[in-house]
């Protein structure tokens, strides 16, 4: 089976942070992101417009994922790459301060149950994300079919001083032009446009830049007994949570542990491995997961390590 079309997926896992998008495209084009790019057809669009500039897309579903690649590959377009990823982690993490052209979001989730609200964009921490990775001048722009949305994200942006305001509209007609955008229109359904330009620089803090080495803590003796009872306790850290999901003991003298992290609400799935050395035990977060070295990851290999040691 021909694979090809798959080359156009990027783990940013595997890359020291933040990202050389320059050198994984191979030229110095600009740069253009979209968070949430769905079937594809707005940023495959995109990119045959402006094939000056290189494009990054971020969804977190593996189906779209594969399905705009072939499209990509069916249209020879080398500016895409596209990457499973939370795009507003994405946003802050993968790229330098002043260095996105165009940032696009069609259509989010407006998650409006107040349960629900650290998922949406219209947050401070996306805003100043965006005042730090944008360059002067570089725009931001919103499609959505939910008002208060469009009114929340305007609000929250303008509250940081780093932007101003270019367009605020009651669509009639398509914006982004994909086919779900059409039929809504059809029905008679209203759409909303905000569009921004950063006219002030604002830097984030970012959770893996300082160090990514792999997290690991080496112990004299392990109290494995301990170790396995530790299925569904929740530990806390100054910036999220992690939680043990489950223990598995693999092998004499080698356990793997089921992670889960929560981190302003970028959720992480990986695992933690704890293995009998010659001299001693080493607790350590397995390579296989590919997990990103952030600030709550780093602390649950020190703090199970911690545990099993007393």
């Amino acid at each position: 089976m021909n694979c090809d079309f798959l080359s156009y997926f990027i783990k940013p896992q595997q890359y020291s942070m933040p990202v050389n998008w320059h050198e994984i495209f191979q030229t110095k084009g600009k740069l253009a992101v979209e968070i949430g790019f769905g079937s594809g057809e707005f940023l495959v669009s995109l990119a045959k417009q402006q094939k000056d500039h290189n494009f990054v897309g971020f969804e977190t579903s593996i189906t779209s994922l594969v399905r705009i690649q072939k499209k990509i590959h069916s249209e020879s377009l080398g500016n895409i790459r596209v990457v499973l990823a939370d795009g507003r982690f994405g946003l802050r993490e993968f790229f330098t301060d002043n260095s996105v052209d165009q940032v696009y979001t069609n259509f989010p989730c407006p998650w409006p149950k107040k349960s629900h609200k650290d998922k949406r964009f219209t947050n401070q921490g996306f805003a100043e994300t965006l005042a730090a990775v944008l360059t002067l001048g570089g725009t931001f722009q919103l499609v959505t079919d939910v008002q208060w949305y469009a009114q929340q994200m305007k609000d929250v942006l303008l509250s940081t001083g780093s932007f101003e305001l270019l367009q605020f509209n009651e669509n009639s007609e398509t914006v982004v032009g994909t086919r779900y955008e059409r039929k809504w229109i059809s029905e008679g359904r209203k759409t909303y446009t905000l569009l921004v330009s950063k006219v002030a620089h604002k830097t984030v803090e970012r959770w893996s830049w300082e160090d990514d080495s792999m997290p690991h803590v080496h112990l004299n003796r392990a109290d494995t007994d301990k170790l396995v009872t530790l299925a569904g306790v929740v530990f806390k850290h100054n910036k999220g949570v992690f939680v043990v999901k489950r223990v598995y003991k693999c092998d004499e003298g080698e356990y793997l542990l089921r992670m889960v992290s929560n981190e302003d609400g970028f959720q992480q799935r990986y695992f933690i491995s704890v293995e009998r050395e010659k001299e001693g035990w080493l607790v350590k977060l397995d390579p296989d997961a590919l997990a990103y070295r952030t600030p709550v990851v780093k602390f649950s290999v020190r703090k199970i390590a911690e545990v099993i040691a007393s």
